[in-house]
């Protein structure tokens, strides 16, 4: 029987996040709002904006805080309002503050950021979708361009990492061997999370064989059932914070998690690495809220956010992967080895229209198993 205790939830980040102090998103004294400003904007090349053509815009940015906010500022946006001459000021995402603007038709942000399940659950509805002639995705990572209103941002996935003094050079291969506790004896960390998490279903999927060509119902309860079939040795994370510290403190000998969570514990120095052959891709995408003002110039704010040196420089400040395949982040070799555009020859892509199709029939379904139904 597993044991469903819970701690209060934390903010995912890398290793820690931090509060990011955010600026009010009144628009500045002598601002201008786009609609009084035509644009005439060349052809987009990621990470290119003729020096200020957006010259007195003002732009406002919904993030979820913490080190990746912060680290996309001063790699990103900083550089983007010196270039362009716009103003970009930051705010923090909430699903419900955006209903109410679209709602009211009072939309005051021009990108957020959120995951590429919600932005494309609410695709034409509250997002706007993307118009591909307007932003340069020829070099985004293979996978990380899916859906019609989100373009990747934070590039992440879903890792086992595993103890190396436990398993030594003998660690788990595939998403089978996550679940074959008698190959590998020991306790898992296992995502029983107050919100869905489609990609650690989808791993548990991978090792039931399903087929991912014509997924149904009852593939989700099929991965459910294995995750049950670990029995005591199943130890739930409600937080990446709580996942990274079971792996530091050896309650676990291998766990499901965000990459970013094991590379904190390895970076801590436990000896966890991670396993690559068989990992989920999992994307936080930018998207363009409904009815938006300035909506060209957040349209060339997105395309410099794709940029290669951008990519780099947010990679370095983050340690998050760059969503760009040709941006060569200058960083240590243990960071290298858990960004995961580096193993993208291995990583699964989520079906993100089984998720969108029917997300209401499985979130239930996760919500009774987390409570123990």
């Amino acid at each position: 029987m597993r044991n469903t205790a819970r701690r209060p939830l934390a903010a995912a980040g890398l290793i820690a996040t931090s509060g990011l102090l955010l600026v009010g998103c009144t628009p500045l004294a002598g601002s201008t709002d786009a609609s009084d400003v035509p644009l005439d904007l060349a052809p987009p090349v990621a990470g290119e904006i003729a020096p200020g053509a957006l010259d007195g815009i003002n732009l406002v940015y919904a993030g979820n805080g913490g080190v990746i906010q912060e680290g996309q500022t001063s790699a990103i946006w900083d550089p983007f309002a010196e270039e362009s001459g716009a103003t970009v000021q930051q705010d923090s995402y909430e699903l419900t503050k955006l209903k109410a603007m679209v709602d009211s038709d009072n939309v005051s942000w021009n990108m957020v950021n959120s995951s590429i399940l919600e932005n494309e659950r609410y695709c034409g509805e509250l997002f706007e979708k993307i118009d591909p002639a307007k932003v340069d995705l020829s070099n985004a990572p293979e996978g990380t361009v899916a859906g019609e209103c989100t373009v990747p941002n934070i590039f992440m996935g879903y890792v086992v990492a595993y103890n190396t003094d436990v398993y030594g050079d003998n660690g788990p291969k595939s998403a089978t061997d996550f679940f074959d506790t008698a190959k590998f004896p020991g306790k898992r960390g296992v995502p029983l999370t107050p919100w869905m998490e489609a990609p650690a279903i989808e791993f548990a999927m991978l090792a039931d064989g399903a087929d991912f060509d014509n997924l149904t119902v009852d593939d989700f309860h099929g991965a459910t059932d294995l995750y049950d079939s670990l029995g005591e040795n199943l130890v739930p994370w409600t937080s990446g914070a709580q996942s990274q510290q079971q792996l530091e403190s050896g309650e676990v000998d291998m766990s499901l998690v965000w990459s970013g969570r094991g590379f904190g514990a390895a970076n801590a120095g436990a000896p966890i690495a991670g396993m690559w052959e068989e990992w989920v891709v999992n994307i936080d995408g930018i998207a363009i809220p409904k009815g938006t003002p300035n909506l060209d110039a957040s349209y060339a704010a997105v395309n410099y956010l794709l940029g290669a040196d951008q990519q780099a420089a947010a990679s370095e400040a983050t340690s998050y992967a760059p969503v760009n395949v040709n941006a060569v982040p200058d960083v240590p070799e243990l960071t290298s080895e858990w960004l995961v555009s580096n193993h993208l020859e291995s990583g699964h892509n989520l079906k993100i229209d089984y998720w969108v199709d029917n997300w209401d029939e499985l979130a239930d379904a996760w919500t009774t198993w987390v409570a123990g139904g």
